[in-house]
């Protein structure tokens, strides 16, 4: 893998709190993931990738005060050679097919991380 460290830790200093999302389902993720997922937040960091910026979620309906996120996605700059694949206690990682334009002109890649499960709170 050619991942660009810097790049991509640049790039989410630059990403502003109104920025985000400021739908239930985000707010929701935003102030959980990291303490939720510390093992994968420190993974994505050692990426450049801060956790609480995704550049996608998508959430389920909650359900028992519980709300799963089927798939989070986040930009990593630089590029992939293959698959990247890896299992964090019950999340998976790995190179998204499919996911929203980003506009970026960079070389970049997007990864999922999946499943992600938390409380729901809002």
């Amino acid at each position: 893998m050619g991942i660009n460290i810097e790049q991509t830790r640049q790039y989410y200093t630059e990403i502003k709190t109104e920025d985000l999302c400021d739908c239930d389902y985000c707010k929701n993720f935003y102030l959980q993931v990291k303490e939720a997922y510390p093992l994968v937040a420190d993974y994505l960091n050692a990426l450049g990738v801060d956790i609480e910026k995704p550049l996608e979620t998508s959430p389920l309906e909650p359900v028992n005060g519980m709300l799963e996120y089927c798939v989070c996605q986040y930009v990593v700059f630089g590029k992939t050679s293959g698959e990247l694949v890896k299992k964090i206690g019950n999340v998976e990682l790995g190179v998204a097919t499919s996911y929203p334009r980003t506009n970026i002109q960079r070389e970049h890649f997007v990864i999922d991380i999946y499943p992600i499960k938390l409380n729901w709170i809002m």
